[in-house]
């Protein structure tokens, strides 16, 4: 397929407007008229339906949506990435979850950026699908998730296991125990954050069928600022609370009976990028700062 054709497709798609598509893509209005016809007459189908007031995307244009996305979106990462080689020896993609980038692997990207200063180095960030689509997409060579994939051609490294514990204020403003009984959690101002399997099976298990958290967040730096503020306690990562434990701006609740299931970190990689000289090295400082790789 022809890139203009599928570029002036996702335009008008978005936009919905063909006289905005073209200002957006810098042509005149017909240019994307006459691409457009020439992408349907490839697909065999209509795309879009129009009248004088409104363009509305058929059943085949929804359908060929989020390929054209994800081949534009290729074919920019494509460009970018040859684009950075040139002043550089070396290329690498890097993709995570926020709460692993700001708690882990911050200061090995920093050491690895001052160590190798003629490799180039590119982030992707969020949740664990995402990162493993970056991985099939070829947009990153390495990824590194809660979530293993069952993928053919991938390896799967486990890097390290992360205990989960119960955070409150510093004050004894929520708790003032410094211990709880796991089956006690149902009744305190809990701020849920779901740590996937097999953390959602400890509270299945652990809290009645009935419970509902009254606020249920999917970031942990959001969980971590309102603890800090008062309005309850979570279950976080002890890597994501590591500082303010230290700092004493959060305080530890030991969980007596059934504790939570650890949290289990992964390398994802393509089997044929583990000897990509840029891999190597970041497998190797990751070594360093004692992950398994």
């Amino acid at each position: 397929m022809d890139f203009e054709q599928l570029r002036a497709f996702y335009t008008v798609a978005q936009t919905k407007n063909f006289t905005k598509a073209a200002e957006m893509l810098h042509v005149v209005q017909s240019t994307v008229t006459t691409r457009i016809k020439q992408l349907e007459e490839k697909v065999g189908k209509p795309l879009f339906t129009r009248d004088k007031r409104s363009v509305k995307i058929t059943q085949a244009g929804l359908t060929l949506l989020p390929y054209a996305e994800r081949i534009l979106k290729l074919a920019n990462e494509a460009l970018n990435e040859v684009a950075a080689l040139q002043p550089y020896e070396d290329y690498l993609s890097i993709g995570s979850l926020n709460s692993i980038w700001t708690s882990i692997l911050e200061p090995i990207l920093k050491e690895y950026h001052y160590r190798y200063p003629h490799i180039a180095i590119s982030t992707k960030t969020g949740h664990s699908a995402d990162v493993i689509q970056f991985l099939l997409d070829n947009v990153i060579q390495i990824g590194i998730v809660y979530v293993p994939p069952s993928l053919p051609n991938f390896e799967v490294i486990p890097a390290w296991e992360d205990e989960i514990v119960l955070v409150s204020p510093p004050d004894d403003s929520i708790l003032a125990a410094t211990r709880v009984d796991a089956r006690e959690l149902r009744n305190l101002p809990l701020l849920f954050m779901n740590w996937g399997p097999p953390f959602d099976e400890w509270i299945r298990q652990t809290l009645p069928r009935s419970f509902v958290p009254k606020l249920h967040v999917d970031k942990a730096e959001l969980a971590i600022d309102l603890v800090k503020e008062g309005l309850g306690v979570s279950l976080l990562t002890r890597s994501t609370v590591k500082a303010d434990l230290a700092a004493g701006t959060l305080k530890e609740i030991a969980i007596v009976g059934s504790r939570p299931p650890k949290r289990s970190a992964y390398i994802v990689l393509p089997r044929d990028k583990k000897n990509k000289p840029s891999v190597e090295k970041w497998l190797g400082l990751m070594q360093e700062f004692g992950y398994s790789v």
